[in-house]
């Protein structure tokens, strides 16, 4: 059953990739999509954080230019965190320092992107 579901949130997110971006920014919401497919099993299943997943953070805050980077990536990372079945925010938001590093970016479905610094 954890195989199936893990082939249906990767179909999803690779539909994701495939699917059009929002809006003018330095990252594009395919790429930030890209930098976190691998921590999409951990979001889900829990049980390790990859070091691919951790690479993707590492990209994800190397990425960002400015504020309106982040308030882009927020937005990005909050609409298609939406679509997967089963996410558990509480572990999305581990992710940053399970790799030892932060991230400015703490996603919920109720979280304002428009107010991150």
């Amino acid at each position: 059953m954890a195989v199936s579901k893990l082939a249906l949130i990767a179909t999803i997110m690779a539909c994701m990739v495939i699917s059009g971006s929002h809006g003018q920014a330095t990252l594009s919401c395919d790429q930030v999509t890209v930098w976190l497919l691998p921590c999409v099993s951990y979001a889900v299943l829990g049980g390790n954080v990859s070091q691919l997943c951790c690479q993707g953070i590492y990209s994800l805050n190397k990425g960002y230019k400015n504020g309106d980077d982040r308030r882009y990536a927020c937005q990005c990372i909050k609409d298609r965190a939406a679509l997967i079945p089963g996410i558990n925010y509480k572990r999305v938001n581990q992710i940053d320092s399970l790799c030892g590093t932060k991230c400015p970016i703490k996603v919920y479905p109720n979280t304002n992107c428009s107010k991150v610094q």
